[in-house]
């Protein structure tokens, strides 16, 4: 029997590439595209705009 490491170090590197990608994407889909705050999302619009935020405001 092989340990998790020994598997993997006997995969070829496509193979090794294509299990970190898939996991990768796994935690990207899972993750929010959008802000989930109000505040956020008009920080995002002034940044858009070429404005920053205030300093020390909210």
């Amino acid at each position: 029997m092989q340990s998790p490491e020994q598997r993997y170090l006997s995969q070829p590197v496509g193979q090794q590439l294509l299990h970190h990608l898939a996991a990768r994407d796994a935690v990207r889909h899972t993750t929010p595209l959008v802000p989930l705050r109000v505040r956020d999302i008009g920080r995002f619009f002034l940044a858009l705009g070429g404005r920053t935020p205030r300093r020390g405001h909210c």
